[in-house]
């Protein structure tokens, strides 16, 4: 799989690919069941390979993923998975591996669907020589914690997502089957993190820290301590999608984690008239 000494990874690998997207997939329908007594039209179906998702018109969780890793995909099929959503009257929100099936892509470029944003997926292989060096500032959170936990997350992404009640208990509860971690700035918490596994991948999301305890290496400790919890687990491949060029991005490289592909977010409004 080495394409280069410098590299662990080949971005060109179809397998490596559908493994990372299987393990999306598979987080994503936890995530949806986890929430299902609190939004009760949540719902998933498996199409084309990989899943689509719904847990409300406005839920960063409403897409579907996965979708043409394994085969060529019918029209049908992905007419069908449009219609999942248009059901519910939602836009059709796909986040698309690039090593996709050709016959995906086709569709998409024959219909009304815009690019909404892209997202860079980002690996790095764990081995049982890794040093994570414990630090004292981040910490696993309780399960009586989890408000807590989804309340600091929301005021951490408080540029994108205005902290509301119901938007911090939504996070809490989306996490609740996943580890999460506090980091804290002066014996406070100043930010959260949360880490899954599936199919052998440990996946990294909620990254969080608070405007006034940025740069201050919060967000850096808070992945050691998820790469130290996966080694501890015996996990050997941890995966992330972040925006491109974000401190995000820069943090998880500084940390050994390997651009593999970017994904494309495409979008097709609904319509009612349709």
């Amino acid at each position: 799989m080495r394409s280069h000494p410098g590299l662990t990874f080949s971005s060109s690998d179809l397998g490596f690919a559908a493994r990372i997207e299987a393990a999306e997939a598979a987080n994503g329908i936890a995530m949806a069941e986890s929430v299902r007594d609190l939004i009760p039209e949540s719902a998933c179906r498996a199409f084309a390979g990989g899943v689509a998702i719904f847990a409300g018109p406005n839920s960063p969780m409403t897409h579907a993923l996965g979708i043409g890793m394994l085969r060529a995909v019918p029209n049908e099929e992905l007419v069908a998975m449009e219609q999942f959503f248009f059901d519910r009257s939602c836009d059709c929100s796909v986040d698309l591996c690039p090593l996709a099936d050709p016959s995906v892509l086709a569709f998409f470029q024959n219909r009304p669907y815009r690019v909404s944003e892209f997202n860079n997926v980002l690996v790095r292989q764990i081995t049982p020589e890794d040093d994570f060096s414990p630090n004292r500032r981040a910490r696993l959170a309780h399960i009586e914690e989890m408000q807590e936990w989804g309340r600091l997350v929301n005021r951490g992404f408080a540029e994108i997502m205005p902290p509301t009640d119901a938007t911090a208990e939504l996070l809490a509860t989306t996490c609740s089957t996943a580890r999460c971690w506090f980091v804290d700035d002066e014996l406070e918490p100043a930010g959260g993190g949360a880490m899954a596994i599936k199919e052998g991948v440990a996946m990294f999301l909620g990254d969080a820290v608070l405007a006034s305890s940025r740069r201050k290496g919060l967000h850096c400790e808070l992945i050691r301590a998820r790469l130290a919890e996966a080694q501890k687990q015996d996990v050997r491949l941890a995966m992330v999608s972040v925006l491109p060029g974000s401190t995000s991005h820069r943090n998880y490289e500084r940390l050994g984690f390997q651009l593999v592909y970017m994904r494309v977010n495409l979008v097709r409004q609904f319509n009612r008239a349709d």
